[in-house]
């Protein structure tokens, strides 16, 4: 049996979506015989808190095999390129793949950048156009998916019964629309007391958001254990910090248990490269969803979640690491997306349709199934 290496060359954690990505292509490829996982890295154990010894298993076979590998270029090299396309690695290699992500790139550098590569691999068909416009070049599109063994519906603990619980996550960041998820909830809660908003904006680059203000009137700190202080800032804008729940950086697979305590997920974001993994996630436990459609997002079927379709073009942000590049990002629109929250408080029941879609279309395991059908068929 001819054995296939991938050496995959950014994070396996269960702290990024990035890291997501890493773990769930280790952990499906290291299931297969044909495929053996490298981590150009080798992950820390504290990267794997909370995960069960079963599936601890098959990744310590990848850790190990990973620190004994003495790769001979004759496998496959997969690169994370960013928005600033610069390649990750230099090295020789029978197959370098570069897997582009990006929302704000200056193009004009893709052509040279991305040229070092036998192949570019991206997850969403907004991206796609954009690469393959500016290389000339075909681009792979592979979806991006959740783990059905984890997110899938299930009862509500019945701790939150009294509350309507609204759940944001993603790092704090201008494209993630924090300032309009506070914004809207100040609205919100003034008609709804036992509305809750819960948070899960702190992540592993808290320190990126110190500062942010976005639409709010006041911005956002870091407290002294380097957090970034949710509660204050909604309180500094006006929101009751007791209805405030903000949840500090936490595993992936602890998350199915929360969000099945939710109502409703709340992502008027201003721009998506992929299809967002917290709102998969999300759908497939059967919450429902409210969502900027737009950008990358529109490779999720319209019938899926609460879309938000009013939103107005605006030039991306420049903030830290993003370059100057005339991309277009979309501002929400804050009466529809308070509307579209009305909606959800009186529906109440779950979205089992968006679950079953999800779990049916949209996993790590067909996606990983792909991504080795392409790689054996263009090597």
């Amino acid at each position: 049996m001819v054995l296939h290496q991938v050496v995959i060359n950014f994070s396996c954690d269960a702290y990024s979506g990035w890291g997501s990505v890493g773990l769930n292509w280790a952990a499906q490829l290291q299931a297969d015989p044909a495929w053996q996982p490298i981590c150009a890295t080798i992950p820390r154990m504290e990267q794997f808190v909370g995960i069960d010894p079963y599936r601890f298993t098959h990744l310590a076979r990848m850790i190990e095999a990973s620190k004994a590998c003495r790769f001979d270029g004759k496998g496959v090299w997969v690169d994370p390129i960013g928005n600033d396309l610069k390649p990750a690695s230099d090295v020789a290699v029978k197959c370098r793949v570069a897997r582009v992500i990006i929302e704000k790139a200056d193009m004009r550098v893709a052509l040279d950048n991305l040229s070092r590569y036998d192949l570019l691999l991206t997850g969403s068909t907004w991206n796609q156009e954009r690469i393959e416009a500016a290389t000339g070049r075909e681009v792979k599109l592979i979806l991006e998916g959740v783990d059905p063994s984890l997110f899938c519906p299930g009862a509500k603990s019945g701790w939150f019964a009294n509350t309507f619980n609204i759940f944001s996550s993603g790092k704090v960041e201008y494209r993630k629309a924090q300032d309009v998820t506070l914004t809207v909830f100040k609205r919100f809660v003034d008609r709804h007391p036992e509305a809750r908003l819960i948070t899960l904006w702190n992540s592993p680059y808290s320190d990126l958001g110190n500062g942010y203000k976005g639409i709010c009137d006041e911005p956002l700190w870091l407290n002294e254990e380097g957090h970034l202080d949710v509660k204050r800032w909604a309180e500094d804008n006006g929101v009751d910090p007791r209805k405030v729940l903000d949840l500090k950086p936490l595993p992936n697979w602890m998350l199915p248990a929360i969000l099945r305590d939710m109502d409703v997920m709340l992502a008027p974001t201003r721009v998506e490269s992929c299809t967002s993994l917290p709102v998969k996630e999300a759908m497939a436990c059967g919450v429902r969803v409210i969502y900027a459609r737009h950008s990358g997002m529109l490779d999720l079927p319209a019938h899926l979640g609460h879309p938000l379709m009013n939103h107005k073009p605006i030039r991306a942000s420049s903030e830290y690491f993003f370059p100057l590049a005339d991309w277009e990002w979309y501002e929400p629109d804050l009466d529809e997306v308070l509307e579209t929250l009305e909606s959800v408080y009186n529906l109440r029941e779950s979205a089992v349709e968006d679950s079953a879609w999800i779990v049916n279309n949209r996993t790590w395991k067909l996606h990983v199934d792909a991504l080795k059908e392409w790689l054996i068929s263009a090597m």
